[in-house]
């Protein structure tokens, strides 16, 4: 089995790669060895360290001019074919392909009619065969006269998601004003990259999900995600989200809370459909209907998976409204990484209640599979076991 980390590195390898991917017509382009080389890329620019990282690696492209110098075009947009290039070429790269055959032919008629570029054929025969775009999104890859469209900051967001391949969070709290203009179907994954620090938005916590991305901007992300696959596999910090406050509203429908949390801020969860509401540590199989209003709680999810057997079924968020010692059986232990476990807890009501335990949880002994345990926890995140 091949660790995530190189994997993730492998990925983002491919995805810097392909930044310098395309040309314009007439044009061929060659790799600087930094960004000192690159004309149009002054050292006080905010991307110089992200695109001088990559440049010194020989892994970001530079177009030559006739004097001998380089240019970056760093705001330059990346298009759709140019994002689904990318993609292919990072799951290549990773081994991920579902296929390798070109199936580019079954699609020359719908190719013909959205006037995709023969170039970009083959890497978006592989999205529709396998579902990654659809039929109605193609419509939106070229113009009329068959120039490639920028793709929106939320769509790069989503295939970059995917592309890293890190579990999504049973609920999710974006803190971007703008977060009510971003499709439904992608808060998930935006989510993911904001908890991974990989995309964050701007300075005035707005994330403009229809604006197109730059060159320049791909490279910082490119960085990052390099930088996540160099880091420990699995991080609480990144993956566990805890909250204290009051809850002030609880939209079942729509499968959101809202709470004022401890320091007077607002927060805004959207949960997952098929998330399990637990409540003081068992399954509340009234959902949302039961969690009061004007409840002072800890609301806590988390993240989870293995890499060989991913827990899809442990999707569930925590309101706890008081803290106490709890007894069950321990029917699971997954190690998330070398210091990081998750653990399975049959209650008395038989229903299986994930938590994490980890270096900083205090335990009497090791734990074991079928033994009965007591412990106290803070949201998820076990504080004692015995």
């Amino acid at each position: 089995m091949m660790k995530r980390g190189k994997r993730l590195a492998i990925i983002v390898m491919a995805l810097i790669i392909g930044l310098g991917l395309f040309s314009f017509p007439g044009e061929k382009f060659s790799y600087a060895m930094t960004a000192v080389d690159f004309g149009d890329v002054a050292a006080n620019y905010w991307g110089y360290a992200y695109i001088d990282f990559a440049a010194e690696r020989g892994i970001i492209n530079g177009y030559p001019l006739a004097d001998g110098s380089y240019r970056f075009l760093p705001e330059n947009a990346v298009t759709r074919e140019e994002s689904m290039a990318m993609l292919y070429r990072a799951l290549s790269a990773a081994d991920e392909l579902k296929s390798t055959d070109d199936s580019s032919a079954e699609y020359t008629d719908l190719f013909a009619e959205n006037k995709i570029a023969d170039w970009a054929k083959t890497y978006v025969a592989y999205g529709m065969k396998y579902a990654l775009i659809t039929e109605e999104e193609l419509r939106d890859f070229t113009d009329e006269n068959g120039r490639g469209i920028p793709a929106p900051r939320e769509q790069v967001a989503l295939w970059t998601a995917k592309a890293i391949e890190r579990p999504l969070s049973p609920a999710y709290s974006l803190i971007y004003i703008d977060k009510d203009s971003i499709s439904a179907e992608k808060l998930p994954y935006i989510d993911l990259l904001y908890r991974q620090g990989i995309m964050q938005g701007d300075d005035t916590k707005m994330f403009h999900p229809a604006s197109s991305i730059k060159r320049a901007e791909f490279a910082a992300i490119s960085n990052r995600v390099f930088a996540l696959a160099e880091a420990e596999l699995y991080s609480i910090d990144k993956e566990i989200q805890s909250y204290r406050g009051t809850v002030v509203s609880v939209d079942s429908y729509n499968s959101k809370l809202m709470m004022t949390q401890s320091d007077g801020t607002g927060r805004v969860i959207q949960i997952n459909p098929k998330t399990q509401i637990v409540i003081n540590g068992k399954v509340n199989y009234n959902g949302l209907a039961g969690v009061s209003m004007g409840t002072t709680a800890i609301v806590a999810w988390g993240a989870f998976y293995n890499e060989n057997n991913p827990k899809v079924d442990a999707l569930q968020l925590h309101v706890i409204t008081k803290t106490q010692t709890r007894t069950g059986l321990l029917t699971g232990i997954e190690n998330l990484d070398s210091s990081t476990s998750l653990l399975q807890i049959e209650n008395s009501d038989k229903d299986t209640i994930y938590y994490i335990l980890d270096k900083n949880s205090r335990t009497e002994k090791t734990p074991r599979k079928g033994t009965e345990v007591t412990f106290l926890a803070d949201g998820i995140k076990i504080l004692e076991m015995k």
